[in-house]
């Protein structure tokens, strides 16, 4: 731990970004985090998923950088799923696509909205590719192959910069951080 730790400071010193220094080190533990989510969907074959129906309804491309893309999918078997499912649901979207401006869920029907910034390149780029995605997150989530409790699903304007809203893990990871760097005098 102390070693990842060192790793993550020393990225936040000697690189140029934005954000304070312990928005620097969420974002640098997100990206880890995203990293083991794709290799925990990776390791989901096909033939698993086949009968776990998501689908893609409706698909609207962006306007450039001026209007994000929406997404629209329904997920017939999750008709009435409780909302600790859906927001676990939001949470690992959010994480995988990490450009998500909004999320929105109706369990009562089933469906799904997203409103996202595409990436040019990299993993995420069409949206039959980001359905993929998340019917392998929701047969996990389903399958309890990942966990529920990681519920910082909230609108993008809500899950910024709140000392209250900040989880045990954060919490813990930023008092370590404060222990190793050197504050001026």
């Amino acid at each position: 731990m102390i070693d990842t730790l060192t790793t993550v400071l020393e990225q936040v010193h000697s690189g140029i970004r934005q954000g304070s220094v312990l928005d620097q080190i969420d974002k640098i533990f997100r990206k880890q985090q995203r990293i083991n989510l794709f290799e925990k969907l990776e390791t989901i074959d096909d033939t698993e998923i086949e009968n776990f129906q998501v689908v893609l309804y409706k698909s609207i491309m962006p306007n450039g950088k001026k209007k994000p893309a929406l997404l629209r999918f329904y997920l017939p078997s999750w008709k009435d799923h409780d909302e600790i499912f859906w927001h676990s649901l939001g949470d690992y979207v959010i994480l995988a696509m990490h450009r998500v401006t909004d999320v929105e869920f109706d369990s009562a029907r089933g469906r799904m909205k997203i409103k996202y910034f595409p990436k040019i390149k990299g993993r995420i780029k069409h949206p039959e590719d980001i359905r993929v995605i998340i019917q392998k997150i929701a047969y996990l989530v389903d399958t309890e192959g990942l966990p529920t409790d990681f519920t910082r699903f909230r609108r993008m304007t809500e899950r910024r910069g709140s000392l209250g809203e900040m989880s045990k893990e954060q919490a813990a990871l930023i008092g370590a951080a404060l222990k190793l760097i050197q504050l001026p005098k």
